[in-house]
């Protein structure tokens, strides 16, 4: 999660964006900036500065391969340290630029809010500004669970704090773990573990949103199995393209004695009942896919009653 951001837009040949790994922290933990510099329109001769109030103690940081092993100048006052970049040379519109500063959270006696800022400007002028605060707690939450007389306790609080740090991020993904089964949120790799739930097998060549839609359509699906609307709205989810389904339930209409014209038959030639015909319309660029085309007969033969038979015709979507 990341710190609170404010951001300042003005409008110049580039933006900033500036933000933490974690908006709470404790004394001895380490935190994370990260800035990104995006140039707007072509510019040159940038300069970065970060600033790390006082309560932050500067452990590392790293510049963007663009200017790798770019050492960063830093100034020194008395409220906080800064880190100055410079961005040299001309930089193309479009270019983004992205930095990181850890710092380690100094100890104090009371709550409090840091805030950072990352600052933009070329030559004299401030083209791009956002501050993100965090908030550094004094002694561990978990005191509240103790007697009062705990809560004076320095190293109590501080040892507390070890248990915290262990166990919050677990507390979190407990207390998300709805969206873990929702498929429209939950993160890529667990959509292959939802789909298993309805023997679901996720063909992993499909663009994510696919998959997703295809596991939050799973029920449904399952349902409509072995109908023309059903195999119609997989197919269409599947491959991102147009199905149509033409079922064919009637014989041939023959001449002679015994000849009849009923809800058993038709005319043509081509009337064999228990086919259907899929014409598909794919994008242009998987019509001709041999690969493709065998895994979209393969869905078809799973999908379709066993009795029937088929045949498809691809077209290019237009």
């Amino acid at each position: 999660m990341t710190g609170r951001a404010e951001s300042r837009e003005r409008g110049g040949p580039a933006t900033v964006a500036h933000v933490t790994d974690f908006c709470h922290r404790y004394p001895g933990e380490l935190v994370t900036f990260f800035t990104c510099v995006e140039v707007r329109e072509a510019t040159s001769n940038l300069t970065l500065r970060i600033t790390l109030p006082n309560g932050l103690t500067l452990h590392d940081y790293s510049a963007p391969p663009a200017f790798k092993g770019a050492a960063p100048y830093v100034e020194v006052d008395a409220n906080a340290h800064y880190l100055v970049w410079s961005l040299p040379g001309n930089l193309p519109a479009g270019a983004r630029y992205e930095y990181q500063a850890q710092a380690r959270v100094a100890p104090t006696a009371h709550d409090k809010e840091i805030t950072s800022r990352a600052v933009v400007t070329q030559g004299d002028d401030r083209v791009g500004e956002e501050s993100v605060t965090l908030n550094v707690h004094a002694k561990g939450s978990y005191l509240r669970y103790l007697p009062e007389i705990y809560a004076e306790d320095e190293l109590m609080g501080r040892f507390l704090m070890l248990f915290e740090s262990f166990w919050a991020p677990i507390e979190t993904q407990i207390d998300s773990i709805s969206y873990y089964f929702n498929p429209e949120m939950t993160p890529p790799d667990f959509l292959r573990w939802l789909a298993s739930w309805f023997d679901l097998t996720l063909n992993e060549r499909l663009p994510e949103e696919r998959r997703r839609r295809l596991v939050q359509a799973a029920v449904s699906l399952y349902r409509q199995r072995g109908t023309p609307q059903g195999l119609k709205r997989y197919l269409e989810i599947y491959t991102g393209g147009d199905a149509h389904i033409v079922e064919h339930r009637s014989d041939n209409f023959r001449l002679g004695a015994d000849a009849t014209l009923g809800p058993a038959i038709a005319l043509g030639r081509n009337n064999r009942p228990h086919t259907f015909t899929v014409l598909l319309r794919l994008p242009p660029t998987d019509v001709h896919e041999e690969a493709w085309i065998n895994n979209i007969h393969a869905l078809i033969e799973a999908e379709k009653p066993a009795h029937t038979a088929y045949t498809l015709h691809v077209e290019p979507l237009t």
